[in-house]
């Protein structure tokens, strides 16, 4: 069976079990809160170690062909320009289509915070390199750690080449770990689909998000069936856009029905190289980039949420100032969401309504009881566009080949 179909099977038993459970029912709530922390740790198992492994032998090979700092300054503005694009779509889904506003005496939950500067700057550099390997909640310290000794690598290769070795070993060591984990995925994803779904049936048992969840939700099908496609087609040479997205139908049910960026992310991983055929050197590094920095779909449910929220606040209506200033500001909160996998989209709304101000800093608090379907939808655009990405960046460089549909996993 293909691993699509087990994790499409695991989400509709998950979603079969959150249907028959009363909304009010506040055991089974909790008991599906615990089983979707579970079974998120365990989906990430291998994450770490396969990355920390696979990117210096990644970043040593590219180093050696001349190729890394080219490799690695494309698939930054890559994913730079793509965040600022599917942000302005966003934006200008909201604008044009006026989801409703959410009357502010809904129910806003519990305020919530997001890392300080300086508390930031603790994570990303803290105070030895060993202590990045246990911070599994955000990898840009493992990644940087990991890019500097794929770098120190090439500095005397006869030297290093045990520790190449060493390295190399381990990265297909976990990488058949990893392997395992996206098998065993399907069964996880019961748990996972079945608090998302009883989240999203508590959401609407109200009126209040109704309109701004029929809007994400149609904008996240229309970029994965149309704008993403057509993109791909001229990106690809012209090229049948659907197979490549029929490629990553695994992982994007893993982002779907957890709202996670790393959960699905093993799963990604596998998929880009024996579906889509994308080399290792060029996997391990576009994908961490994307995961970390390249958020595009993120992006564009946040700026969708922010001007439905910020409309609910004012009835002054949103000008042309405040729409380019979003975009100005998107992909500064891309740097935020990493240190936070599984709650993206809040954190990006509560890093723009910080910055935005004007009394509007806890305007976060009015999308908050929709929290998990919102990061549902970015984080499944997220997984979609890092494997679509990772394959357009390899082809460039001749780092992918071809493969049939029928050979996908």
């Amino acid at each position: 069976m293909k691993i699509w179909m087990k994790y499409l099977l695991g989400s509709l038993i998950g979603c079969a079990i959150a249907l028959v459970l009363p909304v009010s029912d506040a055991g089974a709530s909790k008991i599906l809160s615990t089983l979707f922390g579970l079974a998120i740790a365990v989906g990430r198992y291998a994450l770490i170690p396969l990355l920390f492994f696979s990117l210096p032998i990644a970043v040593f090979e590219l180093n050696e062909d001349h190729e890394f700092w080219k490799d690695l300054g494309r698939a930054t503005l890559f994913l730079f320009l793509s965040i600022i694009a599917f942000t302005f779509i966003g934006v200008s889904t909201a604008a044009l289509f006026h989801p409703g506003r959410i009357p502010l005496v809904a129910d806003s939950g519990t305020a919530i915070s997001v890392p300080t500067v300086d508390q930031y700057l603790g994570i990303l550099f803290p105070s030895s390199v060993f202590a990045a390997l246990v911070q599994g909640d955000y990898l840009l310290p493992i990644c940087l750690l990991a890019v500097f000794l794929g770098l120190s690598f090439s500095h005397d290769r006869a030297l290093m080449k045990p520790a190449i070795l060493l390295f190399d070993s381990l990265s297909r060591a976990f990488y058949q770990i990893n392997a395992f984990f996206t098998e065993f995925l399907g069964i996880l994803i019961i748990a996972v689909a079945a608090y998302t779904a009883f989240q999203l049936k508590q959401s609407l048992s109200g009126d209040f998000y109704r309109p701004l969840l029929l809007v994400v939700g149609i904008e996240t099908l229309v970029m994965a069936l149309v704008i993403i496609p057509i993109a791909l087609f001229f990106l690809l040479g012209k090229k049948n856009p659907y197979r490549y997205i029929y490629a990553l139908v695994g992982p994007a049910i893993g982002g779907l029905v957890s709202g996670d960026a790393y959960f699905p992310l093993g799963s990604l991983i596998r998929h880009t190289r024996e579906s889509l055929g994308v080399r290792r050197r060029a996997s391990a590094l576009a994908i961490p980039i994307a995961a970390i920095f390249g958020r595009a779909g993120t992006a564009l449910v946040t700026s969708t949420t922010f001007i439905v929220v910020l409309a609910s606040y004012s009835d002054l209506g949103i000008s042309l100032g405040t729409l380019l200033w979003i975009l100005a500001v998107a992909p500064v909160m891309t740097v935020v969401l990493g240190t936070v996998p599984g709650t993206g989209t809040i954190t990006a709304l509560i890093a723009i309504t910080s910055l935005f101000g004007r009394g509007f800093e806890n305007g976060y608090l009015i999308a908050l009881p929709v929290a998990l379907p919102l990061s549902a939808a970015g984080a499944f655009l997220d997984i979609i566009w890092a494997g679509t990405a990772s394959l357009v960046l390899a082809k460039r460089e001749g780092h992918a080949k071809e493969r049939e549909a029928k050979y996908f996993i």
